[in-house]
């Protein structure tokens, strides 16, 4: 009786204790899943994206510091001379963006929240099997002509967002670097036009056709650029409450243009 009741302890013991190998296949699946995502995320090219963002928000920073500015010298009663065509004023402005370039190096230029991002809806929509069958393609000579597409596609679609809703100023002074810098991204990466690529690269369009591929591209062109584009949206508000919370740092420019009016 006693050697029954120690068989029968040690079999529901066996029974209520997970399989080892169990748990080391799922979390190796984990960890081959984690693998897949990040190769997807490692073939992209962000620099359309970040360019559109980096000139949206150089100007919104503009935008914000020259109202500022002006609201400031209005309650200091400086009158209609202060301005940016006054050496004050560009100083004190100039002040205050070296402020913004800080905030953005550190909420922006960071690419990290990119590959975060991308992570995150990666891992909600796809399992360890259909990100690898992505990065896979990605990897294959019609597949990095593809990716390509999709990038510069990207990319357009956060400026179109910024352009079509009058936020973005082609013609604003202050803002000439950043233009220039994605003019010349925007130049190096655009599509060129080949007709016969369906039929040399059936693969790619056979990608694109169906799942994983086809769920891949309704991704990128809705959920996640909007969500790229919020993030960039969330970094303007808090340009705009940083540089509201910094008169004192120009207040000695706004004193220095009083005195001259003396």
């Amino acid at each position: 009786m006693r050697l029954f009741g120690l068989l029968a302890a040690v079999v529901l013991t066996c029974m209520l204790a997970p399989p080892v190998h169990a748990a080391d296949d799922k979390e190796e699946q984990e960890l081959n899943r984690k693998d897949a995502i990040d190769r997807v995320i490692q073939s992209h090219d962000f620099t359309m994206v970040l360019g559109a963002g980096r000139l949206y928000l150089k100007q919104r920073a503009l935008v914000a510091a020259r109202r500022l500015l002006g609201q400031w010298g209005r309650e200091a009663e400086l009158g209609m001379g202060w301005n940016w065509d006054a050496p004050a004023f560009q100083r004190a402005e100039a002040v205050l963006l070296k402020d913004v370039s800080a905030l953005m190096a550190r909420r922006f230029e960071n690419t990290v929240w990119v590959k975060e991002t991308w992570s995150e809806y990666l891992s909600n929509n796809f399992d360890g099997e259909e990100a690898d069958v992505i990065a896979t393609h990605f990897q294959t000579e019609g597949g990095q002509l593809q990716r390509k597409l999709l990038d510069w596609y990207m990319g357009e679609m956060v400026l179109f967002t910024y352009t079509f809703s009058d936020r973005i100023d082609y013609e604003m002074k202050g803002s000439e670097q950043e233009m220039l810098q994605l003019q010349k991204a925007a130049q190096e990466r655009i599509p060129v036009e080949d007709i016969e690529f369906s039929s040399k690269y059936p693969d790619a369009f056979n990608f694109v056709s169906r799942d994983p591929g086809l769920k891949y591209l309704k991704l990128m062109a809705i959920p996640l650029t909007g969500a790229l584009i919020r993030h960039i949206d969330a970094v303007s508000n808090e340009i705009e409450t940083d540089l509201k919370g910094r008169r004192a740092q120009v207040q000695p420019f706004i004193d220095e243009f009083k005195s001259t009016r003396k």
